[in-house]
């Protein structure tokens, strides 16, 4: 079993009950927290703290073939720096793509 300390605060965004076959469903609040936040949710790892308290940590996977990028911080980088540039409309159009290639 996985131990890792967890330190952190929460804040209660909802509600949920156990069914009859004590199943919870993540509510309508979480679904919507997460997607506020752009995060996409494939898994959850699951802690309990001493006192019962249960977080579930989310958790997104990655292609392996993009692996390469999480693990370059200088790519990622310059690879945000573009895509805050994109967001900001600096950017520059090209009518000739294999021209302005060429030029780098």
């Amino acid at each position: 079993m996985l131990k890792e300390k967890i330190n952190e605060n929460f804040t209660l965004i909802g509600k949920s009950s156990l069914d009859s076959k004590s199943r919870m469903t993540l509510g309508v609040q979480i679904l919507k927290w997460l997607s506020d936040r752009n995060m996409p949710v494939d898994s959850l790892n699951i802690f309990v703290g001493e006192d019962g308290d249960i977080l579930l940590r989310p958790l997104a996977s990655i292609p392996s073939r993009e692996l390469w990028l999480h693990n370059n911080p200088k790519a990622m980088a310059s690879l945000q720096k573009g895509m805050r540039d994109v967001r900001e409309g600096r950017i520059t159009r090209v009518k000739n793509l294999k021209k302005f290639a060429d030029s780098l």
